[in-house]
């Protein structure tokens, strides 16, 4: 499996608080099978974290790769962010202040949960205008969505990509956001699942449970697609279908 949503770099934001929670957070990932992670610091959240591409973002994800490697763990590492939208997010972009996921087109973003729909579209377009396209992280757990899920039906149909968190699947984040990543699931509206994983104690890097759970809700072949096969191909630079168009 391939986790493209995990807060995995140590000190860098409200994940991995140090390199031994880092590599317990990557020996857990590996145990449950995952063999890639991109690396999603949060980024450009006004007045809390900035995280833009510099060298200190690149040290710790260099330092994040050579632990993995020490201690022989069958993980990929890849960068990334989860990067919050702010109207200026164009301009940040246009400067290549942004790091996408794996270096492809494909950007992971994040909104404020109370935000609106109509400052989501603007900025899904405004993305889309710079050649990039939008991932929205965990749309389940947005105010507007759990309130008019049809709109990610629109998002689907414009080619943005949906990526849910297990942990709404599972009840982590309360009854609204389950009710709605359940939604997503038997619209078929959702390209791939994340861990959004920041610690080893709590909202972990372990997939194999959501794996099990996609497999039992809908096939085995549904948890490889949104676990596996669409994960690969965002890496690969590819056009990623959603549920929806696959089964």
């Amino acid at each position: 499996m391939i986790d493209l949503h995990c807060h995995i770099l140590p000190g860098i934001d409200d994940g991995s608080a140090s390199l031994e929670e880092s590599c317990l957070m990557a020996r857990m990932a590996a145990d449950s099978g995952v063999t890639a992670i991109a690396a999603t610091p949060h980024c450009n959240i006004p007045g809390r974290v900035d995280n833009y591409l510099s060298p200190r973002l690149r040290d710790s994800f260099l330092a994040m790769a050579r632990l993995i490697k020490e201690q022989n763990l069958p993980i990929r590492l890849h960068t990334g962010a989860e990067v919050f939208a702010t109207p200026d997010l164009p301009r940040l972009i246009r400067e290549k202040k942004l790091l996408t996921l794996g270096g492809s087109h494909y950007l992971l973003v994040e909104f404020a949960f109370g935000g609106s729909l109509s400052f989501a579209q603007e900025t899904l377009d405004a993305i889309r205008k710079e050649g990039l396209i939008p991932i929205v992280a965990h749309p389940e757990r947005y105010v507007f969505v759990q309130e008019d899920p049809s709109c990610l039906l629109r998002w689907t149909g414009q080619g943005v990509g949906l990526q849910l968190n297990k942990g709404s699947l599972l009840g982590s984040f309360g009854r609204r956001a389950q009710r709605t990543a359940h939604w997503c699931l038997s619209e078929g509206c959702v390209h791939l699942i994340g861990s959004d994983a920041h610690s080893p104690y709590h909202r972990t890097p372990r997939l194999s449970d959501v794996w099990d759970y996609v497999a039992d809700y809908i096939a085995p072949e549904a948890a490889d697609f949104l676990l596996q096969e669409n994960p690969a191909r965002i890496l690969q630079d590819q056009p990623i279908p959603a549920v929806l168009d696959a089964f």
